[in-house]
């Protein structure tokens, strides 16, 4: 069985990836709560300056602005910035079969074989082709609705059930 398809990635599809990839992990986790005590402990020590100094209480709303804002600002600036790159302006043709995935993009051409996939996610927005635990392909659901079924069925058949997670 083969699959084809043609996508283009969008900046909101980048950002889908990105803030999965971020928020799904630990780190990503730590990340808000460490913000969210920052920024608790700065409210304290804002009304409790009489055993605490207006320098902490800065410092802390600082950290905890910069975990909670600052840091997922960037995520959206920097996918607006990648979506506009020379490397997803064009669309992109899929070929999904027993041999792995191939990617064509112009003149440019990439075959990789099923073993060389790292784990496939579903982010509910897109499907997410990892080849290392970092980087991913990136497909959009909404532009292959009518192929989902015959593209899980493909991925899992490749690489086995425990490593495709597709709704």
């Amino acid at each position: 069985m083969k699959v084809e398809f043609d996508i283009n990635v969008k900046a909101d599809d980048i950002m889908n990836y990105k803030f999965y990839h971020k928020y799904h992990s630990l780190s990503g986790w730590c990340e808000i709560i460490l913000g969210l005590m920052m920024l608790g402990l700065g409210v304290y020590a804002v009304m409790h300056q009489d055993t605490m100094s207006l320098t902490f209480a800065l410092l802390a709303l600082l950290f905890g602005i910069v975990f909670i804002v600052v840091i997922p600002l960037q995520l959206v600036t920097h996918s607006k910035k990648a979506a506009a790159s020379e490397q997803f302006a064009k669309p992109m043709h899929y070929l999904l079969d027993e041999s792995g995935i191939t990617v064509k993009m112009g003149e440019d051409e990439a075959h990789v074989e099923w073993n060389r996939v790292y784990r496939v996610k579903d982010t509910g927005r897109c499907i997410l082709i990892y080849f290392t635990p970092t980087r991913a392909n990136i497909i959009p659901k909404n532009e292959v609705t009518d192929k989902l079924a015959d593209i899980r069925k493909v991925m899992t058949d490749g690489i086995g059930r425990y490593k495709v997670s597709i709704k």
